[in-house]
C-alpha cells in the first residue's frame, strides 16, 4: 500500500486568491468526493477519514463507475498518485473529460517545491503529503472545492515565476486568428486549468476582466466554452473501460 498512516506535527498552511470565495455547496447539499485509489485498503483508509465530516460525501472510484451518481455541484477528487497504475497527467485527462469542472487534491510521498509545481502546471489544485494525509486532508478539499489552492507559500510563489516565465515566451505579434499577446497568455493558463480569478492573480487583472479577454477568444477561434481551449490526450485502455462501464 502506497499510502502510509502517519499523523503529520506540522500545520497545513493554504494559499488562497485575496478575494474570500464563496462554498462550492448548494444548500446542505454535501460536497461530493471521489477517492482515486486502486488499492482497496488504502481507499478504505481514506474514506474513514472523510467519513467523519459529514459535508462530505465520500465513495470510491470503484462506486463512482458502478453507480455513476447525479452531480448537483463539482465533485473533488482525491487521487492517490502512488496508488493509481497510469501517469498522473493521463489519469487527470480521463477524469476531467467526465468531470470538467472538477478539482483534484493529488497525496504522494514528500515532493520538492520544483515538482509540486509542474503537478501544478498539469492542474491540480491541491497537493499533500503523506504524512499529513490524516491531519490535511478534510481541510484540503474544502479549500479547493471553495476555488483556492491548497500548496504551501514558497511552492506558490515558484509556481507565479514559473508562469510569468512561461508567458514572456508567448509571442508577441497577433497571429493569424487576430488573438492579441494577452488573449494569447489567457489561453496559455486556460490549458493549465486555472479558474478565471487564479488567472487574474498571476496576470494582475480583474476577473471581470479575464471574462472579456475569454469572451473575445471565444468569438475569434469560433469555440462556446474553455474546454475546447485544453488540451486533450490519449486514454489508457484500462480508464476508458472504467469510464465506459
Amino acid at each position: 500500500m502506497a499510502l502510509g498512516v502517519v499523523r503529520s506535527k506540522v500545520s497545513p498552511k493554504q494559499n488562497q486568491p485575496s478575494d474570500r470565495a464563496k462554498t462550492a455547496t448548494k444548500g446542505n447539499a454535501p460536497l461530493p468526493v471521489y477517492v482515486v485509489e486502486q488499492n482497496r485498503l488504502a481507499a478504505c483508509y481514506l474514506i474513514g477519514i472523510l467519513a467523519r465530516n459529514r459535508a462530505l460525501r465520500a465513495v470510491t472510484f470503484e462506486n463512482l463507475i458502478v453507480h455513476k451518481p447525479a452531480e448537483q455541484i463539482a465533485p473533488v477528487f482525491v487521487i492517490d498518485r502512488g496508488g493509481i497504475d497510469l501517469p498522473l497527467s493521463e489519469c487527470l485527462r480521463v477524469l476531467r473529460e467526465r468531470h470538467p469542472n472538477a478539482k483534484f487534491v493529488v497525496l504522494d510521498q514528500e515532493q520538492p517545491s520544483g515538482e509540486i509545481v509542474r503537478l501544478v502546471s498539469l492542474g491540480i489544485h491541491g497537493f499533500a503529503a503523506y504524512p499529513q494525509v490524516s491531519e490535511q486532508l478534510v481541510q484540503a478539499i474544502q479549500c479547493v472545492a471553495q476555488g483556492k489552492l491548497w500548496i504551501s507559500s514558497n511552492v506558490l510563489e515558484a509556481y507565479v515565476r514559473h508562469s510569468i516565465t512561461s508567458l514572456k515566451t508567448v509571442d508577441e505579434s497577433t497571429t493569424g486568428q487576430g488573438i492579441t499577446q494577452r488573449e494569447s497568455q489567457v489561453i496559455e493558463l486556460v490549458k493549465r486549468r486555472l479558474s478565471n480569478k487564479e488567472i487574474g492573480a498571476i496576470l494582475n487583472i480583474q476577473e471581470s476582466t479575464v471574462k472579456f479577454h475569454l469572451s473575445n477568444i471565444f468569438s475569434k477561434l469560433q469555440v462556446n466554452r474553455r474546454s475546447e481551449l485544453q488540451d486533450k490526450g490519449q486514454v489508457s485502455e484500462i480508464w476508458r473501460k472504467l469510464i465506459a462501464s
